[in-house]
């Protein structure tokens, strides 16, 4: 099962996504609704082998890594935020 197929098993379906990455830089991503997107972990830059999901916390996330600027990974928390 994918990202988007656990966030929408979860309730989840029109959220924001707060990453923060292992140097504590912050990013936001506003407005989005799961029924509409197609690939999630792309939309993200995510390698979805690395994917782990924490999605039964009091604060929803998802640990996995991230394609960086640069070319490489960057280890990242995306945190789930409902509307």
């Amino acid at each position: 099962m994918d990202l988007k197929e656990r966030l929408i098993t979860h309730g989840y379906d029109h959220i924001d996504i707060l990453i923060i990455d292992e140097e504590a830089n912050q990013t936001t991503i506003p407005d989005i609704t799961l029924h509409k997107v197609n690939d999630l972990e792309y939309k993200l830059y995510l390698d979805p082998e690395s994917l782990n999901y924490h999605l039964n916390e009091e604060d929803p996330y998802f640990a996995a890594e991230q394609k960086s600027e640069e070319g490489g990974m960057k280890k990242i928390k995306g945190f789930v935020l409902e509307w």
